[in-house]
């Protein structure tokens, strides 16, 4: 990943461009709302800067400038595909509108391979990414390009970067000692309220939460805040140190995946209320699966008949209640005594021996959130 032109929120940018180009399998060019490049991630090695720069070429010519903005993109809230253009020499382009708050600030175009295709499903799954960086460079044009880009580098940049992205903010007052709270949402939008710092990162919004005169009063309502139409909030640890804000960010990122896996956890999930969903955090999701995805475990991820598996799950969910689980299936009792028989005689455990029963409760709950056979791995 390469950044030209003007600074804006390196680690948000990075993090914008590689998701984008690992998602379509090609190489993308970031550019302005003035046509100057901003950054460009290339799918190999084999594409060049010169390969970016010849975009930049044919959409800054008067002539090519032209035939494109005919096309649309200018206005464009959906990835719009250019025809070529045999008088102006221009290829065929695929170009996703980046924009913000209804404002269009720049236009991201997608370099597939001369064999390559690129299905219109695709393009569509990456507009979210296209709408974080929309804000990201409304924030640069409002003049808050260098706190977001602090704030990236504090949350996610390597420890050198951080420790001086936090005496950047404290520098420049954009945040104060006192203890905060770091929250990540889906919700694309910039909370200006006092003591809320928002910024853009990757596809979701980072919420920098300082408590002040009134912490309970303050979170609460950004939490509220970001929690509404529809969106999920993760809401990390508190801590007064600004070298621990990657921490909370992390743990609020975790929140969001627990979310994703377990809609019943949201929309709001708090790192404090995670209970054994908190394991995931403290070691890869590799490390994890090979420690909790035992033998037995596995057996009941990878069985045909998914109605075990729901009834383990739902088993425990209700603290091995026969009644309440029942009645959150909508089976009889004796449907429900058959299952639990079939699946210890499948995994080989005892559920009445309370080592045997952890086994499997951990191992389904945080199975899910690594990836076991069977599951999808949010991250």
């Amino acid at each position: 990943m390469n950044q030209i032109g003007r600074a804006v929120a390196v680690a948000s940018v990075d993090d914008f461009m590689a998701r984008t180009r690992r998602h379509l399998g090609a190489s993308v060019v970031l550019l302005g709302s003035d046509f100057e490049m901003i950054a460009y991630s290339a799918r190999s090695i084999e594409v060049s800067e010169d390969h970016a720069q010849s975009v930049v070429r044919q959409a800054t010519d008067a002539d090519t400038r032209t035939w494109i903005v005919d096309c649309g993109i200018a206005y464009a809230t959906r990835p719009v595909r250019t025809p070529a253009n045999r008088n102006t020499g221009s290829k065929a382009r695929i170009c996703l509108p980046v924009r913000h708050g209804g404002k269009t600030y720049g236009f991201l175009f997608v370099l597939p391979d001369d064999d390559g295709s690129i299905a219109d499903r695709e393009l569509e799954e990456v507009m979210p990414l296209a709408a974080q960086a929309g804000a990201l460079l409304a924030a640069d044009a409002s003049g808050n390009g260098h706190v977001a880009g602090a704030f990236a580098d504090l949350l996610e940049g390597d420890p050198d970067r951080s420790s001086a992205a936090a005496e950047h903010l404290r520098a420049s007052e954009s945040v104060y000692d006192s203890e905060f709270t770091m929250l990540a949402t889906d919700n694309t939008s910039i909370d200006r309220r006092s003591g809320v710092t928002a910024v853009p990162m990757g596809p979701n919004t980072a919420v920098f939460v300082a408590h002040r005169d009134s912490p309970s009063v303050t979170l609460r309502s950004a939490v509220e805040s970001y929690s509404a139409g529809g969106s999920v909030v993760g809401v990390g640890g508190t801590y007064s140190d600004l070298r621990d804000a990657g921490k909370s960010w992390r743990q609020a990122r975790l929140c969001l995946d627990v979310i994703a896996l377990e809609p019943s956890k949201g929309p709001v999930a708090y790192w404090d209320q995670l209970g054994v969903y908190r394991l995931a955090a403290v070691a890869s999701a590799e490390l994890i699966a090979e420690a909790v995805i035992t033998p037995a475990v596995r057996a009941l991820f990878e069985h045909r008949n998914r109605d075990l598996l729901a009834t383990a799950e739902t088993f425990f969910d209700k603290g091995g209640d026969i009644a309440a689980t029942t009645d959150a299936l909508s089976i009889h009792r004796q449907t429900l005594y058959y299952r639990l028989r079939r699946i210890q005689e499948l995994t080989t455990l005892d559920l009445s021996i309370g080592q045997d029963r952890l086994e499997l409760h951990v191992g389904l709950s945080l199975g899910r959130l690594v990836g076991a056979p069977g599951t999808v791995n949010p991250s």
